[in-house]
């Protein structure tokens, strides 16, 4: 595997104000506190059949329809709020449920479009471009939270194994040709055989399912990487420590990610599980 050096640059924080489109998990939660630590105003945005932690409420917030996001926006941007970042897991909308006011409904034709079209890439290509038209800048969030970013290599003090090695190359090489089609992130390797393939099951159900599939002494890969050309200021691949457990259970001997494009909820704890409980992290 090639290595390299990505460094990034914390933002030369000349932001003030950030507007988070805010939706479940734990991320915004780790968002929040680094905000608060550099001292940077933010406000939540959160919408409505989209849950999110009580700690999100003891911040300021407002909670919207989906059809009232640009109306929404244009007051805080008014308010001097230039710049977003969206965090979060965010529910489809359904057509119905939207309710475009009058800022919104000229969108709804190319909203509807990128719908029909399927994927999360389109959706959030759309939804990024339309936040520049309104002259917003939309923030990388590796550059918010660099701490919660792994490097390339072994980060763990687990061995890897030629086979091991084999098996991130092969499932790199599908997950990269098979990402033109918006499937999924994540592939189970075993010793060469493909185990299976994240599509809406999402990547821990994935992971429980793969052990059917082995005998009781296997061990598989979990191999879990950006998609090619994939917009790296949303929908980053994540891994959290619920992530790592399911894998100790199902019987996977390490995961390899895309290293710095990768987001670790609770980093340290994660690779101090891997590290007490044999499983390695390798970042590609």
């Amino acid at each position: 595997m090639e290595k390299h050096e990505d460094r990034f640059v914390c933002l030369n924080i000349n932001m003030k104000k950030i507007i988070l489109l805010t939706g479940g998990g734990t991320l915004p939660e780790e968002v929040i506190r680094s905000l608060k630590r550099k001292k940077i105003k933010f406000f939540c945005i959160i919408f409505k059949n989209n849950p999110v932690s009580k700690f999100i409420l003891n911040h300021e917030y407002k909670l919207i329809n989906f059809g009232k996001i640009i109306s929404e926006l244009k007051i805080l941007k008014n308010s001097g709020f230039k710049k977003i970042l969206m965090i979060g897991n965010l529910k489809r909308p359904n057509l119905a449920d939207i309710k475009p006011d009058i800022n919104s409904i000229k969108l709804i034709p190319s909203f509807t479009n990128m719908l029909l079209k399927g994927g999360d890439n389109n959706l959030l290509a759309f939804c990024i471009n339309q936040l520049s038209l309104l002259g917003f800048e939309v923030l990388d969030l590796r550059k918010i939270i660099p701490e919660n970013f792994l490097n390339f290599g072994n980060q763990t003090n687990v061995s890897l194994s030629e086979v091991n090695m084999n098996d991130i190359k092969k499932g790199k090489r599908i997950l990269d040709y098979i990402s033109k089609f918006d499937i999924g992130q994540s592939i189970i390797m075993n010793k060469g055989n493909v185990i299976g393939i994240e599509a809406a099951q999402g990547t821990d159900n994935l992971i429980k399912e793969s052990k059917v599939h082995l005998n009781k002494n296997e061990k598989s890969i979990l191999i879990k990487l950006v998609k090619v050309k994939q917009n790296l200021k949303a929908d980053l691949p994540t891994i959290g420590i619920k992530t790592v457990r399911n894998c100790r259970k199902s019987n996977v001997a390490g995961i390899a990610y895309s290293a710095n494009k990768t987001l670790f909820l609770k980093k340290q704890k994660i690779v101090e599980y891997c590290n007490d409980n044999n499983i390695f992290l390798f970042g590609v």
